[in-house]
């Protein structure tokens, strides 16, 4: 209860978020967008690559810059220059590992698109992608239509907290990891997956990473173009 009073405090009073929309434009941009993401990534492994791909160029990365990182990648494979780190690596067995990927996460949204410990595992699989760690990895989650979100450098300023809050140490026991992780996942259903999706959309719109992206809609739209390409 004490972290939603923090997080309806930084909404209602922050000096540095001030968002403010309407139901219609929130049901909008989520419900439109995201919902979309996720039937595209539902109907084969292929499209589930394509979220996983998407995800993996938004790393350390301006949202305006990914369409043209995945259509340099469908030219050059997984030799394009956007591949940098370990992003080549995760990509790479994100396809060999398509079919084994999207049977597990179709089976996990056939039990539940709500329950903690449901979405804890799907974040523990999508973990075994090279570079991609827990947020990214509740990012994958959050386009396949599951209620977590990405609390990204972004949301963890907006909410004041560190990095370190959303870390996972490699050396973690694996119960220790678990918990972590459930926790992380509750802590964002306190607003809910729709709720982190608008207001982040509208608070990257226009900055100086997105500045072509000038408004919450347009951003959200935006996530589509870069998916399905």
């Amino acid at each position: 209860m004490q972290l939603k009073l923090i997080i309806i405090g930084i909404i209602l009073y922050g000096d540095t978020f001030r968002i403010n929309l309407t139901k219609r434009e929130r049901n909008k941009m989520y419900n439109r967008d995201c919902k979309a993401i996720a039937e595209h990534a539902s109907n084969s492994p292929q499209g589930l690559v394509d979220v996983i791909e998407f995800t993996l160029c938004t790393i350390q990365a301006g949202l305006s810059t990914v369409k043209a990182q995945r259509l340099d990648i469908q030219k050059n494979g997984l030799d394009s220059k956007y591949l940098w780190g370990k992003k080549s690596e995760g990509l790479n067995y994100a396809i060999w590992n398509s079919h084994f990927l999207f049977s597990k996460l179709t089976h996990l949204q056939q039990q539940s698109l709500t329950d903690p410990d449901v979405i804890t595992e799907g974040i523990l699989l999508l973990m075994k992608v090279p570079n991609l760690g827990m947020v990214k990895a509740s990012f994958v989650m959050q386009m396949l239509g599951f209620n977590v979100a990405c609390i990204d450098s972004h949301n963890l300023k907006r909410l004041g907290m560190s990095e370190n809050a959303v870390k996972i140490g490699a050396k973690l026991k694996t119960e220790t990891k678990y918990k972590k992780i459930r926790d992380y996942v509750l802590m964002t259903q306190i607003e809910g997956s729709e709720y982190w999706w608008n207001t982040w959309c509208e608070y990257v719109a226009g900055n100086r990473a997105n500045k072509l992206l000038d408004n919450g809609d347009i951003v959200s739209y935006f996530h589509v173009e870069c998916v399905i390409l």
